[in-house]
């Protein structure tokens, strides 16, 4: 991994490089990703208030880059991607997510200042596509259990604001990688690698509008229990898959060119074969 902050651009091709390279984590070790889908799903049952969104994705961004950091290294076993888990730098990140924050705060009162125009977008709930699913009337939908309801939204809704959000995906990272441990160093190079891979954040930006239409569209149709847990273990999926993308994102952008990502991924997952 780079000592630079300075974001470089990422080759092109990222999309299926990065859909080729997630699989070659998860084949490199899927015990460890089959228990780190268990632990979201867990965590999404529980309730989660929208104003801690942000708080909460950070956390949930820097387990997915942890095992992903620890399987890439060749870490394949339980009790080795629990000490990648374990090494994360907790404090420094807790200082980001503060900054994070605070700067959200800023943005918020800034908007209280326009909130005559900003009137018409508050109304249709288009803050995140959690609040468009908590924001359901219908009975069909009262009437699921709350820990399924949760289930969706928080599932859903912290893909979406990662998606949405990919300075996040980046920063997170910055402090994860161990490249720096000042959250407003890591912002800004976040920042700076957004500016720099401009097509992959639009990437992103559409893959996060498509899915608040795809959200829109199933909210109304999730009338049965079936339903409602499939999109819940489907919504799961994607949130994990979002935290892969975002984790060679940022290996492209401040560690190794895209074509050696997952090089010692391949290593680990050719060498039982080999045995």
């Amino acid at each position: 991994m780079a000592t630079s902050l300075k974001p470089q651009p990422v080759e092109a091709g990222w999309m299926t490089r990065w859909w080729r390279d997630s699989l070659l984590l998860l084949r490199g070790a899927p015990s460890s990703f089959a228990m780190l889908y268990l632990v979201l799903l867990l965590l999404n049952v529980a309730w989660q208030p929208l104003i801690l969104s942000i708080p909460i994705a950070c956390g949930v961004m820097a387990i997915i880059f942890a095992v992903a950091m620890a399987v890439h290294q060749g870490g394949t076993q339980l009790i080795e991607v629990g000490r990648g888990i374990r090494d994360v730098p907790w404090w420094p990140l807790s200082r980001l997510v503060l900054e994070i924050a605070l700067l959200v705060m800023v943005l918020l009162m800034l908007m209280l200042l326009f909130r005559h125009y900003l009137a018409g977008i508050f109304s249709h709930d288009h803050i995140s596509s959690a609040a468009t699913l908590h924001n359901l009337r219908s009975p069909e939908w009262q009437h699921l259990p709350e820990w399924l309801r949760s289930l969706i939204t928080n599932g859903l809704g912290t893909a979406q604001t990662m998606l949405g959000n990919v300075f996040l995906l980046l920063s997170v990272g910055v402090i994860v990688a161990g490249i720096t441990r000042r959250g407003h160093l890591a912002l800004l190079a976040s920042f700076q690698a957004v500016l720099v891979n401009v097509r992959v954040w639009l990437g992103f930006l559409l893959a996060s509008l498509l899915l608040q239409g795809g959200i829109t569209f199933l909210s109304a149709r999730l009338h049965t229990f079936g339903a409602a847990l499939l999109v819940s273990i489907l919504g799961v999926a994607l949130l994990l898959l979002v935290g892969l993308y975002g984790w060679c994102f940022v290996r492209e952008a401040f560690g190794l060119p895209g074509a050696q990502v997952a090089k010692r991924v391949v290593v680990a997952v050719r060498r039982p074969a080999g045995a």
